[in-house]
């Protein structure tokens, strides 16, 4: 076999491997439900694993009477530095802030004085 056909395969495989490489980013997306089907109290809270963040969601319900509260934040490595909290009573936060590496966290409002039912709290970069 001569060497300019080994030379077109080996420019190929190159441009194969780039190709990939270029794509792996989105490879990469995860998610993440880190809370699911509780109920919670009045400053209940979770945080999610660490990693790069595009979003933070929580599903709730108040079936227990009164219009209680949850709130959803990122913060970074260290949970020494967080964005502000993004409450609502309305059943659903969409919160789309994002953090290069951190964790998300989600929790009934401390003043709440109802039981809250927590469907997710779910957050990833996807």
């Amino acid at each position: 076999m001569s060497r300019a056909p080994l030379r077109v395969l080996l420019v190929l495989f190159v441009a194969t491997i780039l190709a990939a490489t270029a794509a792996a980013p989105t490879a990469w997306a995860w998610s993440q439900t880190y809370v699911s089907n509780v109920n919670w109290g009045p400053a209940s809270s979770k945080a999610s694993i660490y990693g790069q963040i595009t979003f933070n969601y929580v599903s709730f319900t108040h079936p227990y009477g009164g219009l209680p509260q949850m709130g959803t934040t990122l913060c970074d490595s260290t949970f020494t530095s967080c964005y502000a909290w993004r409450w609502s009573n309305t059943g659903l936060i969409t919160d789309e802030r994002n953090i290069s590496y951190g964790a998300a966290a989600c929790k009934a409002n401390p003043g709440n004085g109802y039981v809250v039912w927590v469907n997710y709290c779910a957050t990833g970069n996807g």
